[in-house]
């Protein structure tokens, strides 16, 4: 009896393993990181940065707007410069409309068709708000009666759509909105930086590789989208950064940082002194509020001050609009000082004593340190303010520039956004990033996380998504097959 013989199973060759893919050189996985960086900063933080954008294109067109809309209150009938009241009798129009209150700051009129602002402390109001009277010059004539904010003297409008701007008029919430829209604008505008010049020298060199083929280059409706988005962010690229780094000097953590830096380094320059003993550390440390002036200093009252201390600021060489605080007890002197506006580089101040019209002492713009110079332009830039109405259009272009970015970037992220169950390749699990890379990119994280709070924390977050991205797209994997993308924006 014979057995057939029996046929062996045919074993496979066992599968060559892929070397594993590597990013290549350090610019490229740090571009990368960066893409993916910008990416998540751009999906999930572009919705803040569209209202913050939409209520800066309105702050920046709220001077003007104020001037149109208290067109009346401070406008004046005056058609020469020499006015034909004395300043004391304006005072005196401006306390006969708001008896019983204490004498601020006076805003001598200064050319025609303004009128003289007199403000009062008014404790009905919170601190640093005051009761602003606007008193004809040419026969002092009151025009009107507002609320001014600040110690810029905002009127009620401007200071609404400052406060719409600053935090949504919803108090601390509302500051975290506003310093995580800055934060990220700030890094947002960096990494697209960075992005569009590697992306600009890879695409040159695939212009040239295609023309030496004869194969003419067609972009897709997405990659259009893309040159947009490059486009207007590297035109407004030094704008954005002007306005994010102004913005996070007044925001509460972030700023806080700054503060501390610049007083641990000495940068700012030393204030004007207004001790008429000589003593600084007599001076009102609150007196910015001027809240509780008092109600003399020396021998005549402040309202009867007011015109030596007006004559001897313009001796000492103030010209244009001027700002006049009274003192804030009997031993301090006047602080007057010049007003920003249009086409107004530097301020001058000087503290007059209101008993003798002495200068007491001088602080002149060119003799500030370079901090202290930077950050009076870059709050007046910031505002709108310094170039006038050319410069409040351009703020208010680049704020519609940046709908327009974030519009653009989710219109790339919705043309390559994931389809059937799928997510975006991690970042990880894509470009094979040396340990260096993650080492560094994980210490300039911590770096910025610690100076900027917000901003660690939400990018703490974005870590914390992709990680679970990884974790979903190792287990929705299949075993073969080719590799899925890099993500939307490699």
């Amino acid at each position: 009896m014979s057995v057939a013989p029996t046929t062996a199973e045919p074993t496979r060759p066992p599968k060559p393993t892929r070397p594993a893919r590597t990013a290549g050189p350090v610019a490229e996985q740090l571009r990368a990181i960066l893409a993916r960086i910008h990416f998540y900063a751009g999906l999930f933080v572009a919705p803040f940065l569209i209202v913050a954008a939409l209520s800066g294109a309105l702050y920046a067109l709220s001077p003007t707007l104020e001037k149109l809309a208290y067109q009346d209150q401070i406008s004046a009938t005056t058609t020469t410069t020499t006015t034909s009241t004395p300043l004391v009798e304006q005072i005196a129009a401006a306390r006969d409309r708001q008896p019983g209150l204490e004498l601020v700051e006076v805003w001598p009129a200064d050319e025609p068709g303004t009128a003289t602002r007199v403000l009062f402390a008014d404790d009905s109001l919170p601190e640093g708000v005051n009761r602003a009277v606007f008193v004809d010059p040419a026969d002092a004539s009151v025009n009107g009666v507002l609320t001014s904010y600040s110690g810029l003297g905002e009127l009620p409008l401007r200071s609404w759509i400052s406060g719409l701007h600053s935090d949504l008029h919803l108090g601390a919430a509302g500051e975290i909105y506003s310093e995580l829209a800055a934060s990220w604008l700030l890094i947002l505008t960096l990494s697209g930086l960075f992005l569009w010049w590697r992306r600009t020298r890879a695409a040159r060199s695939a212009r040239r590789a295609a023309m030496l083929r004869g194969v003419p280059a067609r972009p897709g409706s997405r990659r259009k989208t893309m040159s947009l988005h490059a486009t207007l962010g590297t035109w407004f690229a030094v704008v954005l950064l002007g306005i994010a780094t102004t913005g996070l000097t007044w925001s509460t953590y972030t700023g806080g940082n700054i503060d501390s830096v610049v007083s641990a380094m000495n940068w700012r320059s030393d204030p004007l002194q207004t001790s008429l003993s000589g003593d600084a550390a007599t001076t009102d440390a609150h007196a910015e509020h001027r809240g509780h002036s008092a109600q003399h200093a020396g021998h005549r009252s402040p309202a009867e001050q007011a015109p030596s201390v007006l004559d001897a600021a313009r001796h000492a060489g103030l010209d244009g609009p001027l700002r006049m605080s009274a003192p804030t007890d009997a031993d301090s002197a006047w602080t007057v000082s010049q007003l920003w506006g249009p086409w107004v580089f530097s301020s001058d101040s000087v503290a007059v004593s209101g008993d003798d019209g002495r200068i007491v002492d001088r602080l002149d713009f060119e003799e500030l340190s370079p901090y202290s110079k930077l950050s009076s332009w870059g709050i007046y830039l910031h505002m709108g303010i310094m170039f006038g109405l050319p410069l409040q259009i351009a703020l208010a272009a680049t704020a519609l520039a940046v709908v327009a970015l974030a519009i653009t970037g989710y219109r790339m992220w919705w043309k390559r956004r994931p389809t059937r169950g799928g997510l975006p390749a991690p970042l990880g699990k894509t470009t094979g990033l040396s340990w260096q890379v993650y080492a560094i990119a994980t210490a300039v994280a911590v770096g910025l996380g610690l100076f900027m709070p917000l901003l660690g924390i939400s990018l703490a977050a974005f870590v914390v998504v992709d990680i679970l991205v990884t974790r979903r797209a190792t287990v929705t994997a299949p075993a073969t097959g080719p590799t899925a993308p890099a993500g939307p924006l490699s």
